[in-house]
């Protein structure tokens, strides 16, 4: 098992392709890649492109936090990083970011690998909120940032 890095958290899950989200079609129940889709439907416009709901590779929601959390799990557990799932209620930790900004109603989730590392690309990809999806909480401007993002330690509760 190797350390990981910011470039490591970018080429994993810093967009949309390098999680490998899809699109599972509304109309035919197809599932198709993001590039796929722009490929068939780029060309028409916003109010007649068919919908889809996006799809993470382990098929949970491509909107929900907690799912992002997930995936980071089932994605670096196998290589023997220790990930843990963790979140908050808003009216648990008034005093992160998500609470005082209301970007996420009822609270947030997010992974913790190793102890060391918070990951959270949720709050670039679907909120778009935030560039910064990986923080060194060993390091002490990335800890001083993702408290004030995510609030104190004792608030992030494990799921």
């Amino acid at each position: 098992m190797r350390v990981l890095g910011i470039s490591d958290a970018e080429r994993l899950f810093g967009t949309d392709e390098a999680i490998g989200v899809s699109i599972c079609m509304d109309d035919t129940s197809e599932v198709i890649s993001i590039a796929e889709y722009d490929l068939r439907y780029h060309h028409l416009p916003r109010n007649l492109q068919p919908g889809g709901e996006s799809l993470l590779p382990h098929g949970g929601s491509g909107v929900c936090c907690t799912e992002y959390a997930k995936h980071i799990r089932l994605s670096l557990e196998p290589d023997g990083h220790k990930v843990d799932v963790v979140g908050f209620a808003n009216e648990d930790n008034p005093t992160s970011l998500c609470a005082i900004d209301e970007y996420h109603p009822g609270g947030h989730d997010f992974a913790i690998v190793d102890g060391r590392y918070l990951i959270d690309p949720w709050v670039r990809l679907v909120a778009g909120l935030e560039q910064q999806i990986f923080y060194d909480l060993e390091d002490e401007k990335d800890l001083a940032k993702a408290l004030s993002v995510y609030g104190p330690r004792d608030c992030w509760k494990p799921l």
